[in-house]
């Protein structure tokens, strides 16, 4: 990341050596030498986990390495531009060691971003013979993602078990009653760095939840006691029952929190339509109480607000009976739709467009295809264990280019390498057909970070050797410099850490964190009300700890992640650094075409 203002970071070369006398797994110095020396060749080794070419943001939990083969003790080799990290350890599992969280966070420390391979080698031995090494290469971007990230599970062990029995009778898709001692449905909230915590209610079954682009609100759906609106700030949350009933679901929450769009029940989304009326409606965020709007197409599916709140993207039943996506200009000040401009139909069949997410500078949308009449998954992983013979519907990510109006695969995000590869079903996934084509519930986060817009999703792939699960994943989205995404900007993805595993998670729901007042520690101007972090002197860390500020301070211009309102108000890059774009109110980076 760019320094901020006038502070200014220093990354010096550091290498680290466990593998010496006192090396973790125990190993002797002449096991010790055959393990660097290596086998000659990967042999029977394979890499199950990260992917190869995946990039990773900065500030998350380690991750795993996982792979197949016999392996009594490991030799890590990690090497990038100014950062080298070798170590001797034995698998806590087999076939899967997890980083150490300081190794990795000086890693990110020192990443150069898109122009810095971080070359990982794996060594073997087991009964004496050594393996490998086998190779694998990732990315480490220069910015942590912004905020917390919110998800759904009714198989959690995060509560205590028990829970509500469904009043109806079993929700289709959702797997109710809830399994695996967890409570019936929770929402939990991954914070920045961390782990899997319990948000709000989880007495009740809860769900359905959507957040508000600032991070101030965000609202789900009891199915007893009707919709959930929660005020999040940053010295509590505040929850209470919303007059909305059973218009709580999967809302499209405008960027402030103010307002929400309830979708059309004329296609009940998992039953999430049950007892609500067939429009579409605009409604108070926290009182649920119509708010009068003119423009909003009646039977709006699953409606998201761009999150600088100019656009309303949703899935229009109009078309076809929903195989459309539809983009309208939205003004927050009369609760006005206009310029209604169809996106992308899909012909006629099982098949059907779902769950459109705008990328935060417009010119994108994220959006799901599938053939299920849920468009959830059909609860396959959330209700129980993945069994052998279930019926796992399709589900692939596409983005459609706003201008142009052409589609394109995520194919690298989807297990591809190409688009032809894609075409030929060709995949780089470690378990080949069983993992792909089952991906569901796309969301981006609000900012960019690093020069990516970072997308998210739930899929239904193996985690390395841990079998078919229902996990959340992300990927980084190379930011287009001219607006344009008429080829695939994905990358492989990278396992959301911090999440509860094994529990059937899904909607990983990015949002910001409650801004921080003047006066706050910081580390970017995203985390303050007023849009700016003030930083004094040197810091060696990627992340430095800095003050909010409601101006700017000693420049005349906004630097990365600070508050903007048009492209001039950002500092004009030097040549050898990225170039700066003021994208969803803030200036963000763009590192150009991979």
């Amino acid at each position: 990341m760019q320094p901020a203002t006038n502070i200014s970071i220093t990354r010096e070369p550091i290498t680290i050596d466990d593998c010496g006398a006192t090396n973790p797994a125990g190993v002797s110095p002449m096991d010790a030498q055959l393990l660097k020396a290596g086998g000659g060749s990967p042999g029977t080794l394979k890499w199950l986990y990260p992917y190869d070419g995946t990039v990773f943001p900065r500030g998350m939990l380690a991750p795993d390495l996982m792979w197949s083969g016999p392996s009594d003790v490991v030799y890590v080799h990690i090497k990038s531009k100014i950062f080298e990290y070798s170590a001797c350890l034995k698998p806590m599992t087999p076939g899967r060691i997890t980083l150490p969280q300081d190794v990795w966070d000086k890693a990110g420390e020192r990443s150069f971003g898109k122009d810095d391979d971080y070359v990982i080698e794996l060594t073997t031995l087991s009964q004496g013979t050594v393996t490998g090494p086998a190779v694998a290469h990732i990315q480490i971007a220069q910015a942590a993602i912004k905020g917390s990230i919110y998800y759904n599970t009714y198989r959690s062990n995060l509560v205590m078990s028990g829970g509500m029995a469904d009043p109806a009778g079993g929700f289709p898709g959702l797997g109710f009653p809830g399994a695996g001692g967890g409570s019936n449905g929770i929402i939990v909230r991954i914070p920045p760095g961390g782990s899997a915590e319990p948000f709000g209610q989880t007495s009740d079954c809860s769900g359905c939840h959507s957040v508000s682009a600032d991070g101030s609100r965000l609202m789900a759906q009891s199915f007893t006691t009707g919709a959930l609106s929660y005020q999040l700030d940053a010295s509590g949350t505040t929850a209470m029952p919303n007059a909305a009933g059973m218009a709580g679901a999967w809302v499209a929450l405008y960027p402030n929190g103010s307002a929400a769009l309830s979708m059309s029940s004329v296609i009940d989304v998992a039953r999430a339509g049950i007892g609500r009326v067939a429009d579409a409606t605009l409604i108070d965020a926290q009182t649920g109480e119509t708010i009068m709007s003119q423009g909003i197409p009646p039977g709006a599916l699953m409606p998201f607000f761009s999150p600088d709140g100019t656009y309303l993207v949703f899935n229009d039943y109009a078309i076809e009976d929903a195989h459309g996506i539809a983009l309208m200009r939205y003004d927050s000040a009369s609760h006005t739709a206009s310029e209604y401009t169809p996106l992308y139909t899909e012909p006629a069949g099982a098949m059907r467009p779902a769950w459109p997410f705008p990328l935060p500078d417009n010119k994108g949308v994220v959006f799901l295809r599938t053939d299920d009449p849920t468009f959830t998954g059909n609860g396959v992983g959330v209700s129980g264990e993945i069994q052998a013979n279930a019926v796992t519907p399709f589900g692939e990510l596409s983005i459609v280019d706003v201008a142009s109006k052409k589609i394109t695969l995520l194919a690298r995000a989807m297990g591809y390498n190409t688009p032809e590869e894609a075409a030929a079903n060709t995949t780089y996934l470690p378990f080949g057909a069983e993992d792909l084509h089952h991906t569901y519930y796309p969301t981006v986060s609000p900012v960019g970070a690093g020069g990516f817009f970072w997308v998210f999703f739930d899929s239904v792939r193996h985690y390395g050797g841990t079998g078919l699960q229902r996990q959340l994943w992300g990927s980084a989205l190379s930011i287009s410099a001219d607006g344009t995404y008429t080829t695939d900007p994905s990358h492989p993805p990278f396992y959301l850490s911090g999440q509860e595993f094994g529990t059937g998670n899904h909607r990983a729901f990015a949002a910001l964190d409650p801004c921080r007042k003047d006066g706050d520690k910081c580390s970017s101007g995203v985390d303050c009300c007023g849009g700016f972090c003030y930083f004094e002197g040197q810091a060696e860390l990627a992340e430095p700890v800095g003050t909010c500020s409601p101006t700017k301070k000693m420049m005349m211009c906004s630097r990365p992640d600070e508050r903007c309102s048009v492209f001039s108000d950002c500092c004009t890059a030097d040549p050898s650094e990225p170039q700066l774009m003021c994208i969803a109110g803030f200036c963000t980076e763009v590192r150009g075409p991979d």
